[in-house]
């Protein structure tokens, strides 16, 4: 076999195109799933049923958003197995964080209060109004928090877990950063544009989907106020990562911005045209360059925050035999 097949970068890409396409499969099947639940009630009661608006509403493309994330759950076992890493050792090139719910809480806190406080003046200067049909605060916000929590713990696992370990057995921290962020960027770049005109729903629909999602690529300022933003997202939560040998930190970071995205959209109605806003903002807080400058505040902030306990550099060199040695907290 060629050396380019054994390396872990054709691992890494065969495994992103592998969850891509299992997820355009699986999109089509959860959406009948979804209805079928529906229609027997499943979710009229019980712990379910704060999500039936969620799931009434719900089109092809959230289906499929999701079924991208089961995929890259499924895959990661075999994908794990594939890459040939041993049992035993810190392969994950992580150290137990003693500060694990303050690094959390500190990671949300900054995250979803700068993310809705930039909303906050959207909604001054009239590019957002207050959505007069929405739900209570404490609906919204538990509606918001769950998903927010469950793609923080995923997605940290999955990109600042195990692909950057990976990825740091053949790179020094500095690139292996650089790599993930634009790989990081890419992937979720690879979303439905919204306000489709959706076929009916057949087992190919998610393939459908791919077409459209690869047909935005013609859109300059959208893709450069959204590849960017989604980078410097990467890369903030990579640098915390590697400053903490710990994934706590990033995945609250993680869930607070998910969960500003989620109650601002749930709280607000966008009333300026898109084209009006872009480069500097979008149809939601993930787009613009507004966004983006929030992001590096964020990091900023942290970095002064934990220089003094963490004065190692982010980017300091470490293996496996020396897990994180030089990342532990200063005393």
């Amino acid at each position: 076999m060629p050396p380019l097949f054994r390396s872990d970068a054709f691992k890494v890409t065969a495994y992103f195109v592998a969850v891509i396409l299992l997820g355009a499969l699986l999109a089509p099947q959860l959406h009948a799933a979804a209805q079928w639940a529906l229609d027997r009630g499943v979710f009229d009661s019980g712990p379910l049923a704060s999500v039936k608006d969620s799931v009434e509403r719900a089109k092809i493309t959230r289906f499929f958003n999701r079924a991208v994330m089961i995929s890259a759950l499924l895959l990661a076992w075999p994908f794990i197995k594939w890459i040939g890493l041993k049992r035993g050792g810190n392969w994950l090139l992580l150290r137990k964080n003693p500060l694990r719910f303050g690094h959390f809480g500190l990671g949300f806190g900054i995250a979803a209060g700068t993310l809705l406080l930039l909303g906050a003046v959207y909604v001054g200067i009239g590019w957002y109004r207050m959505n007069d049909e929405a739900k209570p605060l404490y609906r919204m916000i538990l509606s918001s928090i769950g998903p927010a929590l469950s793609v923080a713990f995923l997605e940290e696992f999955l990109f600042r877990g195990v692909l950057l370990a990976l990825i740091l057995r053949t790179l020094r921290p500095f690139p292996a950063l650089l790599f993930l962020s634009s790989f990081f960027a890419v992937v979720h770049f690879l979303k439905p544009p919204e306000h489709l005109d959706l076929p009916p729903i057949q087992w190919d629909t998610g393939f459908w989907l791919l077409t459209k999602i690869f047909g935005q690529l013609g859109n300059v300022d959208f893709l450069l106020a959204e590849l960017v933003l989604l980078f410097c997202v990467g890369w903030v939560l990579g640098w915390a990562r590697l400053k903490t040998a710990s994934l706590w930190l990033p995945i609250g970071l993680h869930s607070g911005w998910v969960f500003g995205v989620k109650l601002f959209s749930a709280a607000t109605r966008k009333v300026a045209a898109i084209d009006d806003m872009l480069p500097f903002a979008g149809p939601h807080l993930r787009v613009g360059f507004n966004s983006v400058i929030v992001v590096c505040l964020c990091g900023v902030i942290l970095w002064v925050l934990l220089r003094k306990r963490y004065p190692q550099s982010a980017f300091a060199p470490f293996s496996e035999s020396n897990p994180m040695a030089d990342k532990k907290p200063a005393s």
